[in-house]
């Protein structure tokens, strides 16, 4: 018992200290009672600031293992660039080259307009740019700790976005500006967004990029294939209500045999960039995001000023009316 010593002494002290007077005999019949052990004082944890989530930060110049990994499988790879993004590759496809330039030198500027953020900084990271599929995969391979994906994935750890071309110069072009959206992010917007986000807006820059460069936004022009597909999934009622789809966290994005996410996703962020009344709000969401607010849903149901309900039928009306 913790307090037992302290009580028997507590004890025997108010034994000999009772009060005289109107109290005496009730102290002499009962004495003055033991005293309860000091109450204990629990001072709460002073709390620790928590680091901002999505602040944005400095561009990640690329890892120079991986390049030089890249380079023992290329053999003699060119060295050039793509705008400010060093380029290393084997392709000689002067189309492929141009509008890799093309891309990198308009990147920051497109995604400040289209999305209200300005990247912090300049761009440093790099692209290493497969010709083949075989050799994008024997890299993929060696490296033996990348998520890859078929046409290519950005690495905001080593600074790179890595592709191939082996599907024709037109899917390398969209993936290449896709991935290259996902490293701008970290400018921009952090290295922290919801996987929903993060997908749509660089699908909001991927799809419609051509060797002309990135084209503008209009209604489901060059996804018209997801735009269908979610059309089927809302019909049977297979896709997510919109309310779970930008809580997920990364683990559980574009899971299982039948997933809509990534449709949805790169849908709903036209529909909020497209929307009148919601665009400006979702800026500023996205504004909110690049000063370091942590991402939250309902803080951003707030910040359109809409329902789930209502966003879930407007989003569907303007899906069907495409």
């Amino acid at each position: 018992m913790r307090y037992q010593k302290f009580e028997i002494q507590s004890a025997r002290a108010s034994r000999a200290f009772c009060f005289w007077g109107a109290f005496a005999l009730l102290s002499l019949a009962f004495g003055c009672g033991e005293p309860e052990p000091p109450p204990v004082v629990v001072r709460p944890a002073r709390p620790r600031p928590k680091p901002p989530a999505t602040a944005a930060r400095p561009a990640n110049p690329p890892n120079e293992k991986a390049l030089a990994l890249a380079r023992s499988i290329l053999g003699r790879p060119r060295d050039g660039r793509c705008g400010p993004y060093q380029l290393t590759t084997d392709s000689s496809d002067p189309r492929l080259l141009s509008a890799c330039e093309t891309i990198g030198a308009s990147l920051d500027r497109v995604y400040a307009e289209r999305f209200g953020v300005t990247p912090a900084g300049a761009p440093a990271e790099g692209i290493l740019l497969f010709q083949e599929l075989s050799t994008y995969r024997a890299y993929v391979e060696k490296d033996g700790r990348l998520a890859a994906g078929y046409a290519g994935f950005a690495s905001d750890f080593d600074g790179l976005v890595v592709l191939h071309a082996g599907s024709g110069r037109k899917s390398a072009i969209t993936t290449l500006a896709h991935e290259l959206t996902h490293l701008v992010h970290r400018r921009a917007l952090g290295t922290n967004l919801p996987p929903w986000l993060s997908e749509g807006l660089a699908d909001a820059i991927g799809y419609g990029t051509t060797e002309e460069g990135i084209g503008p936004l209009r209604g489901v022009v060059g996804v018209e294939a997801l735009a269908e597909r979610l059309r089927g999934a809302l019909a049977r009622g297979w896709a997510r209500p919109l309310e779970e789809l930008v809580g997920l966290p990364r683990s559980g994005f574009d899971r299982g045999v039948r997933s809509f996410d990534y449709e949805q996703s790169a849908l709903l962020v036209r529909y909020l960039l497209l929307d009148r009344e919601l665009a400006p709000r979702f800026k500023g969401y996205l504004a909110a995001l690049a000063r370091g607010e942590r991402y939250d849903p309902e803080r951003l149901r707030v910040a359109l000023g809409i329902s789930w309900s209502r966003l879930e039928t407007g989003f569907a009306g303007w899906l069907r009316a495409k």
